[in-house]
């Protein structure tokens, strides 16, 4: 296990090699345009704030000066002042507004962003969300976001210990009314929304009306454009789960039973549910909003409407509406597939992924150190595979035991490959040899590796968990700083130097001496901005594996 000079010096080339590849000046005259950039997409990250394309903003101002619908609005409805409505619950403080009866606002408590603000959901206040919209008799098309409402509560709503209501009333005259109640509950991440159309018969044509999402999700992370690859809308139909993260101003339409709609980022969730009718069909839409001179870091706007079944004259439905974290027991416990939002890679390594949280969050029931908890289910993980390990190790140097006899039949039959293959067949079993064992455990490892490569990138549970001092959360890189534009990442290195040990180890023919070095070489630069949880894994996993090959390798 020692290394030699030669060993030593093949290994700092290696690294010097990795880092000067990823210095500014490299960058600056080996790939211009990427420098470019990167320094542009530096210099604006502190500064930058997410807004709506300039002509929706110019929308949402001209909508704001436009009067309320003046044909179906009663005198005095377009005198009513804005009224904004603060509700505070254990869990986030919200703002509704008077006008439109939307929701304009959510703050989550128990969240920070990448930058440690608290996480403010909804990306565009000016496009508040819970907007009904239908079509008239008249054809005409009638929007209630522009409608001013009457509210039952002052500016204040304090549901931190008991439930509270809110309602929103518009009144059309001749008993014609839209009453919009918001029933705010103290301990869970949604409101219960029930729309109540009085008498709109007469008014609301095609039997049909509609209810959007239209303000988006905000970015909450450091690293936006990872961020970004997971915003996507979601529709749930009878039983399947669409999902579209293109962003490219195309509108889509789903027709079907629809059961919820949601729009979601790589951590948090904001979900429409009906709760005693199915949708009709729904509507949505995205755009991607560029930072100047970046390619990879775009900003997804994305906007949904879910139209229900107008069916009756005195109509009511309920909706939750949902606005917190991707947490797989809170979306479970809504019992309408809502965990199924969730990313857990390919639908063979799903299973995986949700057994290993399974595993997590029960080890972390005991150890509130999720770096701990990552330690101990490495330590399990090699318990289990010890034994086949063991027998692969074993069948591997029986293998290297019958070498003389393997070239004898080259000798023999190396004119005849079939022969030869059948002979060495038989040789095998003679000798009670698989020759696939010693791939075994490499196969087990793979669909683990990718699950867990899914579970620290996507749940929520890991994100902003710290391990020790320079590890302050295992979901990403765990840099100490940056060098001459470098971020510096040890958990990367020791998990590089890990496997050479291992290999170094186990490297048995000379002429592969190479790969000692070039594989780990090429692991690290792999794994450099992997999250810092699958690089402490990983590196714990390869010290097991060396202690079980010193002390535990049978004879």
């Amino acid at each position: 296990m020692n290394f030699d000079k030669k060993s030593i010096l093949a290994f700092l080339l290696i690294g010097l090699v990795f880092l000067l590849v990823q210095t500014p000046v490299y960058k600056k005259y080996f790939f211009p345009q990427v420098y470019q950039q990167e320094q542009a997409r530096k210099a604006l990250q502190d500064s930058l704030r997410y807004t709506a394309p300039s002509a929706q903003a110019k929308q949402a101002e001209e909508r704001k000066e436009m009067p309320a619908a003046p044909e179906l609005a009663t005198s005095d409805a377009d005198t009513i002042k804005e009224k904004t409505i603060t509700v505070e619950t254990q869990l986030y403080r919200a703002t509704f507004s008077s006008r439109g009866a939307l929701l304009t606002g959510w703050m989550l408590k128990k969240y920070t962003t990448g930058y440690g603000d608290a996480v403010q959901m909804i990306a565009d206040p000016s496009q508040g969300n819970l907007a009904l919209s239908f079509l008239t008799h008249e054809g005409d098309s009638i929007e209630t976001a522009l409608y001013s409402f009457t509210c039952s509560a002052d500016s204040f709503l304090d549901a931190r210990n008991e439930s509270q209501t809110l309602r929103f009333e518009l009144d059309f005259g001749e008993n014609q009314k839209i009453v919009k109640e918001i029933q705010v509950l103290p301990n869970a991440y949604h409101v219960e929304v029930k729309i109540d159309l009085q008498n709109m018969e007469q008014i609301i044509a095609d039997k049909a009306y509609s209810l959007s999402l239209p303000s988006g999700l905000n970015s909450t992370e450091k690293r936006v454009s990872e961020d970004m690859s997971y915003a996507k809308t979601i529709v749930a139909a009878a039983g399947e789960y669409s999902k579209n993260g293109k962003a490219n101003g195309q509108m889509i339409k789903e027709t079907g039973s629809i059961d919820w709609i949601a729009l979601r980022t790589k951590y948090f969730l904001m979900a429409l549910i009906p709760k005693q009718s199915k949708g009709m069909y729904v509507q949505s839409q995205g755009w991607e909003i560029p930072t100047p001179l970046s390619i990879k870091e775009r900003w997804k706007k994305f906007s949904i409407s879910l139209t229900m079944p107008y069916t009756k004259k005195d109509y009511q439905e309920t909706f939750a509406l949902y606005l917190g974290p991707l947490d797989d027991d809170i979306l479970k416990s809504y019992q309408v597939g809502l965990e199924n939002a969730m990313d857990f890679g390919w639908k063979f390594i799903q299973p995986i992924s949700v057994a290993i949280l399974w595993t997590f969050k029960q080890i972390h029931k005991y150890v509130t150190n999720y770096g701990l908890v990552l330690i101990i289910f490495s330590l399990l993980l090699k318990i289990i595979t010890t034994p086949l390990t063991n027998k692969s190790t074993a069948s591997m140097k029986k293998m290297q035991t019958l070498q003389p006899l393997m070239n004898e039949l080259k000798e023999k039959y190396g004119n005849d490959p079939q022969r030869l293959n059948k002979e060495t067949m038989k040789l095998y079993k003679e000798q009670g040899i698989n020759p696939m064992s010693g791939c075994f455990p490499v196969l087990i490892q793979i669909p683990i590796f990718i699950a867990l490569f899914n579970v620290f990138r996507s749940t929520i549970e890991l994100r902003q968990q710290g391990f020790v001092s320079w590890i302050s959360d295992l979901s990403t890189p765990d840099t100490i700083g940056i060098v001459a534009g470098i971020p510096i990442n040890i958990l990367p290195i020791l998990m590089g130097v890990t496997m050479i040990l291992q290999q170094k180890m186990t490297m048995t023919d000379p002429k592969q001496k190479a790969m000692v070095y070039l594989m780990p070489a090429l692991m690290i630069f792999m794994f450099y901005s992997f999250p810092s949880g699958l690089n402490l894994y990983y590196t714990i996993f390869n010290i097991l594996t060396i202690l079980q090959q010193k002390y535990l390798q049978p004879a």
